[in-house]
């Protein structure tokens, strides 16, 4: 393995640590000669009963953001089960796509200590210390631009900010957790402190960080634990009752895993024993923050491993296939710490330039509409429109559009939809120095029924609204007879009173227009330019209103498109 140190901000702070008084843990910034940083000793919180009530009532959702063993590849599907790949693209070549779930914008993160060893053991008690340092830099600005790689990642009710720390505080639960601790024990634990503090509201926004003592051994964790020894860290989350969506994290006490765990990863002034507790607990906080139900937010459903492809996931210990450890020391206002990089589709491009331990200063601005509709058949131009801070060029792309509708690099969705539906399309765009920001809406191609009103206000109609194959079409004043009333519908079909407008002869112009039964041949095949124009199919005919004539009754011709007064029709 090559191992590379990303230095980020700071190449030569270190932490050290100490009991200190007057039941104080004490982190001081040596590198940069700054004095202590002191935070309170953990509140002490007794939860057992509360944690019991909880248990065997509270649902989970599935294990993610699963950080795993220094040097661990598990063997797995090219994408999890039932999941699609998010768009086609070889790893590592594949951005964080949203998959429509909720964010976490303003993240608040609470550490629950749970056993009483934290409060009695030398080790511990440091790196308790280390711990509630790390948090509560976080989110600080300007120090901390590791965090506000999350920024580039939204929801539809806006992007994540940050500028004060997102630390609440740490509580010590002083019961023993149970041996081999399970994901339903954990979910108990992490709702019963949501109860005794009252977490009711924006629990989406509340990350509950249980660490578990020393020797707890929770099941599976790489320090030769039942279950397969297979992660040093996940996440999840509460769903239904009264904690749904309140997210937890699985912390154990990383030094019980030693070195596949990240101790000792990096040489940090003497104290990178404790390097784990700031990369993995890091990694599951972006993780949290960016996909807090998981599966639902921003992930990679390409990546093969299957933790799921998350922020972290994707830059953990060693990127896929190029035995580069990713792994650098940032300076937060609480100290300098050990961290991973974040996935950062701002700075998409190889290994070197996606994963990142610093927001990218060049920003993106990206409109999409709320959400766009129309009829099938009929001709669209949306320009999309973005702003790079740096003023650099933009290029962009497009999935999930109707079929029928293309995007042109400089963001002009041009087409027809040729075909109903509904669905969601991802606009991206990209400068010239990689910043990238994608966006989503929704997408509604269908039929549109209404009045065909052209020269004077007058309406096309089915004469005296007949219904006969060959009943001329005529215009009429706008009324509510039956055969005025007509749709524009999959394949082109102009129709009132079942029937469809037809060129009967497949002539030329000046050829009367007549209502026939629809079979989608090609002279029932009507288009809707941009100008009003409804052209037959892909010649240079319009539906037109003769002279332009405002005497009713006189019936409608195919004429060379000109977008004259009496081609151009409202509908829709």
């Amino acid at each position: 393995m090559v191992r590379r140190v990303i230095t980020g901000l700071v190449v030569s702070g270190l932490c050290v640590l100490g009991p200190g008084a007057a039941g104080m843990g004490t982190v001081a910034q040596a590198a940069g000669k700054a004095a202590p940083h002191r935070l309170p000793w953990p509140h002490v919180v007794r939860l057992r009963a509360a944690y019991l009530r909880e248990l065997g009532h509270v649902r989970s959702s599935r294990i993610a953001g699963i950080t795993r063993p220094v040097g661990y590849r598990p063997a797995a599907p090219a994408h999890r089960a039932g999941r699609a790949p998010a768009a086609p693209c070889t790893e590592p070549n594949c951005r964080l796509t949203y998959h429509g779930g909720a964010v976490q914008q303003h993240p608040r993160v609470y550490l629950l200590l749970w056993g009483p060893k934290w409060q009695t053991d030398q080790a511990e008690q440091n790196s308790a210390a280390y711990l509630r340092s790390f948090y509560s830099g976080l989110g600080v600005e300007p120090q901390d631009t590791w965090s506000a790689i999350t920024s580039q990642y939204p929801d539809r009710a806006g992007f994540p900010a940050f500028g004060r720390s997102v630390y609440v505080g740490a509580f010590n639960d002083t019961s023993t957790p149970p041996a081999g601790t399970t994901q339903a024990q954990f979910a108990a634990e992490a709702a019963a402190f949501a109860k005794k503090h009252g977490l009711k509201t924006g629990l989406t926004e509340d990350q509950i960080v249980v660490a578990t003592q020393s020797g707890t051994c929770p099941n599976g964790f790489a320090a030769g634990c039942p279950g397969g020894s297979n992660y040093c860290a996940w996440h999840s989350s509460i769903v239904g009752g009264a904690h749904d969506g309140l997210t937890y994290t699985n912390l154990p006490y990383l030094l019980d895993a030693g070195a596949s765990c990240g101790e000792d990863i990096v040489t940090n002034g003497g104290v990178s024993q404790y390097d784990g507790f700031s990369i993995v607990g890091g990694h599951e906080y972006a993780e949290t923050a960016t996909d807090p139900d998981p599966g639902t937010g921003w992930l990679d459903f390409n990546d093969v491993d299957i933790s799921g492809g998350e922020i972290g996931d994707k830059c953990a210990w060693v990127y896929p296939g190029t035995g580069i450890s990713d792994i650098g020391l940032v300076a937060l206002s609480t100290g300098t710490f050990a961290v991973q990089p974040l996935f950062s589709n701002d700075t998409f491009g190889n290994p070197e330039q996606s994963c990142a331990l610093a927001a990218n200063p060049d920003t993106l601005t990206l409109s999409v509409p709320a959400s766009e509709s129309g009829p099938v058949d009929a001709a669209v131009s949306l320009k999309v429109k973005a702003v790079s801070s740096t003023g650099a060029g933009l290029s962009f792309t497009a999935t999930g559009l109707p079929a029928g509708l293309t995007i042109s690099p400089a963001g002009v969705i041009t087409g027809a939809p040729s075909a109903t539906g509904t669905s969601t399309v991802t606009v991206a765009a990209q400068d010239a120095t990689g910043a990238y920001r994608s966006a989503s809406f929704g997408w509604t191609a269908g039929s549109v029924t209404g009045h065909l009103t052209g020269y004077k206000k007058l309406c096309a109609a089915a004469r005296k609204s007949g219904k006969a194959n060959g009943t001329k079409v005529v215009i009429s004043s706008c009324g509510g007879a039956a055969g005025e009333k007509w749709t524009l519908g999959p394949g082109g079909s102009l129709s009132a009173v079942g029937k469809c407008v037809t060129d009967p002869h497949s002539g030329g112009a000046g050829t009367g227009l007549v209502i026939e039964s629809c079979t989608q041949a090609s002279n029932q095949r009507w288009t809707r330019n941009l100008k009003g124009e409804y052209v037959l199919g892909r010649g240079s005919l319009c539906l037109t209103d003769p002279g332009p004539s405002a005497k009713a009754g006189t019936q409608l011709t195919l004429a060379a498109c000109r977008a004259a007064a009496g081609q151009v029709w409202s509908l829709p």
